[in-house]
């Protein structure tokens, strides 16, 4: 199969953490202290998460790079192998002895939406620009490449990685978390960008105003296309689905019927899996809008990345193992959903 893409690079964190579940709906105070129990799930940073689902699903077609640093540690040293065991080039994932491997605490309500807060001061703070200038002069990229800039490392190194990847004609992707909101829209970075991925509250953060999911997407992407009007939007909005925007054409995906187990990670499996579509070749969108998914013949990249998604969220950690391009296709196959050949 020849791929619209053959090699796909990024930054952002990469680190583990922890799980802890709250039977308090109420969201944690500022100064209240709080009995959670401690879960055995794995959670693992943002460019991990991503990354996986695109190496899952395109390895070893397409080479993987992530450009990173971790702690000369035993977190460190287990996710390298981790990230090495689903055909990632591990190159740049660099070691460092001053700085240990990011670490992230996660929270989940009754409800199973989650808050976290993840370590900064780690070993990923050495991701600078000139890191980034670095690895991709070592890489080479052009307009084979998609440039993907993730969360947890310097604002400034993703926008440097998103102004190279236009210089070089790359397919540039950035997801902007609701706290640097301000940071990305100062730095004018969605003039380099051509899809940029967030969820509700980010999308709320950008574009301020009506909460109305579809009145809230609409607005965003009227402030994106004045920087670029080739931009596409995903914006995922949990449990309700999420909608994929392009040329002025909404689409509303459905999310998958699940039984949730963890929403944590979610909305990476859903960035993975698209990015993974669009490097098959598969379009952003379908051209219609579905009531329940698969309510027509499934062929775009945004639905492979709802099928990650909804399938992430029935396993208790962040990264999903068990999904693959078998399972997804076994997925498919029980619920007697129609899909084009070139799908997976």
């Amino acid at each position: 199969m020849k791929y619209k893409y053959n090699k796909i690079v990024g930054i952002g964190g990469i680190g583990t953490g922890m799980l802890f579940h709250t039977d308090i709906d109420a969201i944690l105070g500022r100064s209240e202290s709080r009995l959670a129990e401690l879960s055995g799930a794995k959670d693992y940073c943002k460019q991990h998460i991503v990354f996986h689902y695109i190496s899952t699903l395109l390895s070893p077609d397409v080479k993987i790079y992530p450009i990173g640093f971790v702690g000369k540690d035993a977190y460190g040293d287990q996710l390298i192998q981790e990230i090495q065991g689903v055909g990632m080039d591990t190159t740049y994932l660099r070691v460092d002895s001053s700085l240990p491997t990011m670490l992230s605490i996660c929270l989940q309500y009754p409800d199973k939406e989650t808050c976290n807060f993840t370590a900064s001061n780690s070993a990923c703070n050495l991701v600078t620009p000139e890191c980034v200038r670095d690895c991709l002069e070592q890489i080479g990229i052009d307009e084979n490449t998609i440039v993907v800039a993730i969360p947890e490392v310097q604002v400034d190194s993703r926008v440097e990685m998103l102004k190279i990847g236009k210089e070089k004609g790359a397919y540039c992707v950035l997801s902007v978390p609701e706290a640097e909101a301000d940071d990305f829209k100062s730095a004018e970075a969605f003039k380099y960008c051509d899809l940029v991925a967030v969820n509700h509250a980010e999308a709320l953060m950008l574009a301020p105003g009506d909460e109305d999911d579809e009145a809230l997407t609409k607005r965003l992407y009227e402030y994106l296309r004045g920087f670029n009007p080739e931009i596409m939007l995903l914006a995922t909005l949990g449990q309700r689905g999420a909608y994929s925007v392009y040329r002025g054409n909404y689409e509303f995906i459905p999310s998958l019927s699940a039984k949730t187990v963890n929403t944590s990670g979610a909305g990476d499996a859903c960035l993975g899996g698209t990015l993974a579509g669009l490097t098959r070749g598969l379009p952003f969108q379908k051209g219609c809008s579905d009531s329940v998914f698969g309510g027509s013949q499934i062929l775009s990249a945004v639905e492979l990345g709802t099928l990650c998604a909804g399938m992430a969220v029935e396993t208790e950690d962040s990264i999903a193992q068990h999904v693959n391009r078998a399972t997804i296709l076994e997925r498919i196959s029980e619920s007697g959903w129609k899909v084009t050949e070139e799908f997976l």
